[in-house]
Parts: C-alpha cells; sequence; structure tokens
C-alpha cells in the first residue's frame, strides 16, 4: 500500500546559467598564469642574498605582487580554514598594504619583507600540498 502523501512532488524551476560576459571570461583565461614556483624562489633569492638594480625595483615590486595574488588565491581555495596560511596571509597582506619608498635602499627593505612573508606561505603551501616543491 502506497502513501500518496509520501510522493508529494516539488516544482523545479528550470536552471539557467548565469549572465556572463563570455568575451570577459575569454579574456581572463587567456590571462591567466599558471604559478612559477621557480621564478618566484630566483626572484626571493636574488632580493635575499643581495639587491636588484637600481631600475629594477619596479619590477621586482610588480612581479612579487603577481605571485602574492596567486599564493592568495591557491591559500584560499585550498586551504580556506587553516589558521597558519591565514597567519602568513595577514602578514603578507600587512606588508603589500604599505607603499613602494621612493629611495631604493628602502624599496629594497620593504621588497624583501614582502618576499619572506610570500617565501613563508609558500613553504606552508608546499609543506600541505597545495602547490608543488619547485625544482
Amino acid at each position: 500500500m502506497t502513501s500518496t502523501s509520501a510522493l508529494t512532488t516539488h516544482p523545479i524551476e528550470p536552471w539557467t546559467p548565469p549572465d556572463l560576459d563570455l568575451a570577459q571570461v575569454l579574456d581572463k583565461l587567456r590571462a591567466w598564469q599558471p604559478f612559477d614556483g621557480s621564478a618566484f624562489l630566483d626572484d626571493v633569492e636574488t632580493l635575499l642574498e643581495g639587491a636588484p638594480a637600481p631600475d629594477h625595483v619596479d619590477d621586482f615590486s610588480e612581479r612579487l605582487r603577481g605571485y602574492s595574488m596567486q599564493l592568495v588565491d591557491i591559500a584560499l581555495a585550498h586551504a580556506p580554514h587553516d589558521p597558519t596560511a591565514g597567519r602568513l596571509l595577514a602578514q603578507a597582506r600587512a606588508v603589500l598594504s604599505e607603499d613602494i619608498p621612493c629611495e631604493f635602499w628602502p624599496a629594497v627593505g620593504l621588497l624583501r619583507r614582502l618576499a619572506l612573508a610570500l617565501d613563508e606561505l609558500h613553504e606552508h603551501l608546499v609543506d600541505t600540498r597545495c602547490v608543488r616543491e619547485a625544482a
């Protein structure tokens, strides 16, 4: 004996895709660059073992900011509730919020602090298998 109340149907609305500009999505896909751990570690090594040429400070700043965005995205995607990752993200964001000084050595000092913060985050992401260790 079957009860009709157990077979009550609920109307389901058909799925509609979100309103996206596909050209914008395609542009973002084309602009995407995978995280290059080797290049990141090379830049960190350059900053921590010496100093870039004065005319390359802006290049290093731009690259470190790019690495930071990638590492933040990786950390948030793979370990959103990891307290260590959260602490390391906060450290990196604190340094990122500072303006790059106009003078060479203060700018190098800020870049070194950012490189250290990002390197710690990178090491943690390697330890937690969110990224591969660079060769």
